[in-house]
């Protein structure tokens, strides 16, 4: 398998410098960017596995926020958003706006690195498609197609961000049973998580708002409380 492809984005060659050596060092094809043109230029010469976007910028007027989701409909690519805001509400906003993971700095190099891993081994997975048990899920009107990784609701296709469509399968695949949400953070983020439930939250309101009739009456993922939740059974 090709080295995967990582790109760093930020205002800060410093932290730059730092990212990349440590990344490079474990075999990583590794690129630059310290503003949006060239981050754009370099999304669209180089097909990237990993984007790592540093948002807090102080030496221009660049929002980064806004730059996370013009990337997010640019690429499919997994995203790390770091920043040293430690506020919740900065996270979901990252959350929400399509990023996979979210780092608040200082940071701990080892854990960036093991996220860094976990990334790009779901990518990889999704884009050659490791995981696939089976072809077609039915539930309801839903119709998850593992192969092409489609998914369709009462016969329109739904576009989901691998994270999404990764959780919505990884749900779908135990209908009826209850996912607890440390589970389900440790098995689409990897072992290293169990207690961001925030994560959670964001991603199960964005696949409600893109496969249920009524978001706020959900029939496909209805909400355990204080446990976790459980997809759609007709037995």
């Amino acid at each position: 398998m090709d080295q995967a492809k990582i790109l760093l984005v930020g205002d800060d060659p410093n932290i730059l410098r730092v990212l990349r050596r440590n990344l490079f060092g474990r075999g990583y094809d590794v690129y630059l960017a310290l503003d949006d043109e060239e981050t754009y230029s370099l999304i669209g010469r180089y097909s990237i596995d990993l984007l790592v976007l540093i948002i807090d910028f102080v030496s221009s007027d660049i929002d980064g926020l806004e730059m996370c989701g013009k990337l997010v409909e640019m690429t499919e690519a997994p995203m790390i958003v770091m920043s040293s805001d430690v506020s919740e509400n900065k996270k979901i906003a990252a959350f929400d706006i399509g990023a996979d993971d979210y780092l608040v700095m200082p940071f701990n190099m080892d854990e960036f690195l093991a996220r860094v891993r976990n990334l790009i081994r779901r990518w990889q997975k999704y884009k050659t498609g490791i995981t696939r048990n089976e072809t077609i899920i039915l539930a309801g009107e839903l119709v998850i197609n593992t192969e092409s990784h489609q998914v369709q609701v009462r016969g329109e296709t739904v576009k989901l961000t691998p994270t999404e469509y990764e959780i919505l399968v990884y749900f779908a695949k135990r209908r009826g049973k209850v996912v607890p949400h440390r589970e389900l953070l440790r098995a689409i983020w990897g072992p290293e998580y169990g207690d961001e439930k925030e994560y959670i939250r964001v991603y199960i309101s964005q696949l409600r708002r893109k496969i249920e009739t009524d978001p706020y009456k959900p029939v496909y993922i209805l909400t355990e409380p204080g446990i976790g939740y459980r997809f759609f059974s007709d037995t």
